[in-house]
């Protein structure tokens, strides 16, 4: 059965209408040598034609790289121009055939399967699995050298082929050609992961661009939908690797798209990724699993994460704003999450914890105060307090009391809950 369209805003879509590239996506003019390529339908022959147009274009810059002499910075900047010309047209035929296979992914979401196995997918889950499996690897590894359409077009395949069976009203017809694939990454998570936690390093002396980091995200975001993968990515093998590094500089990069994107990849990482905005319901037992399997990370790596990153660097002074408003919230939704009990009672049993949230509590920004407020409940709130926190709330209890009297006092009109909360929460502190 083919999947049916949803309406949306007003207007009829299809839950893979992304695949098409939108109102923007690249056209070509169906002329020349691309002629065949873009009336292709054969799967097979198209993998075997970016097979080789990768090992093409690879062996063409290595020669060019090995060749090229030492230039001024001017003959440099004076060549530029021909350059990107000469070394999009290396990638010429592997960005047509590129966008060929994501077209017919997109297509094949809207032809009548019955119940049949997806041709397209199953035909490229098996070229890739089977006949090519370093193509995907090399692929995100060289991304930065692709063409700018290209880079989206590996990023839109990567993605589809680890979400085909959880969208679509047909998607029941794609699970067993997803779980092969998401099976594929985990037995190249290495050589698939790697390249794309460095691709996310935009900065100063990297390769990559603030667009590849980007469609990086997007795909490592994909990979945490699935259990075997998540708990590959927090297992102690990779998570120095591979989580630690989004608190140490991704978040923190110059360019803001870039640094946002990682603070939601890093929010999916930490919490599982089980809200319905992330497309998995939380009730489902596979959502259910990666949020136990994230609980566990937490618990485990509680001092790495909690201790050394998120307070010595997500919520220190030298923090920007933005990166202490989402650590606060983030840590806000990891305390509060019933999973995350245990990890809860660590972090408010902290005399040192307290301290911080406290300070957070009297910044300047009123979004700070606000997202310090949620968390500093959670310390008065627990009726098991440790005798240095309790010591720390009473010699301040005065000082707290008349500044928590004054905090949002405008949010109290349309807000009851934190109307009620705050409340509580002095009277509390009246009674220590």
């Amino acid at each position: 059965m083919a999947s049916s369209s949803s309406s949306v805003g007003g207007s009829n879509s299809h839950p893979f209408e992304w695949l098409s590239g939108g109102l923007f996506g690249k056209t070509t003019s169906g002329s020349g040598r691309f002629r065949n390529i873009e009336s292709s339908t054969d799967v097979a022959v198209l993998l075997d034609g970016i097979e080789e147009d990768l090992s093409k274009a690879i062996r063409a810059q290595d020669e060019k790289m090995s060749d090229q002499k030492p230039r001024s910075t001017t003959e440099k900047v004076g060549g530029s121009e021909q350059n990107v010309e000469e070394e999009v047209d290396l990638y010429a035929d592997l960005a047509v055939r590129l966008s060929r296979l994501k077209v017919l992914c997109y297509n094949e979401r809207q032809t009548q399967l019955g119940s049949s196995p997806p041709p397209v997918a199953s035909v490229m889950v098996h070229g890739l699995t089977i006949k090519h499996p370093t193509l995907i690897p090399r692929l995100i590894s060289n991304m930065h050298s692709l063409p700018f359409e290209s880079r989206k077009d590996v990023s839109s395949i990567f993605n589809y082929l680890l979400v085909c069976g959880y969208d679509g009203m047909d998607a029941p017809l794609y699970m067993s050609t997803m779980i092969a694939y998401a099976n594929y990454v985990a037995q190249k998570y290495s050589q698939i992961m790697m390249p794309i936690i460095q691709g996310h390093d935009c900065g100063k002396g990297h390769s990559s661009t603030p667009d590849v980091a980007l469609h990086c995200g997007t795909m490592l975001r994909s990979t945490l939908r699935h259990a075997v993968l998540y708990q590959m990515l927090v297992s102690p093998e990779y998570a120095a690797q591979c989580v630690y590094p989004f608190l140490d500089t991704f978040a923190h990069l110059p360019n803001f798209e870039v640094a946002s994107d990682a603070l939601e990849t890093l929010r999916q990482i930490l919490t599982g990724g089980i809200s319905a905005a992330d497309g998995m319901d939380p009730n489902d037992p596979v959502a259910a699993e990666i949020s136990g399997m994230a609980s566990d990370f937490l618990a485990r790596s509680y001092v790495e994460l909690i201790e050394e990153r998120f307070n010595g660097k997500m919520l220190s002074e030298k923090a920007n704003y933005i990166n202490r408003r989402v650590a606060l919230q983030l840590l806000s939704t990891i305390l509060l999450s019933r999973t995350n009990y245990e990890i809860m009672i660590r972090y408010i049993s902290s005399r040192q914890n307290l301290v911080l949230i406290m300070c957070l509590l009297r910044d300047s920004s009123p979004h700070i105060t606000l997202d310090a407020f949620h968390v500093f409940k959670i310390f008065v709130a627990n009726p098991n307090k440790p005798d240095d926190v309790i010591k720390i709330l009473v010699n301040n209890k005065v000082k707290l009391c008349n500044y928590l009297e004054t905090l949002h006092k405008e949010r109290e009109a349309n807000d009851d809950q934190f109307r009620d909360e705050k409340a509580l929460v002095i009277a509390t502190l009246h009674e220590l």
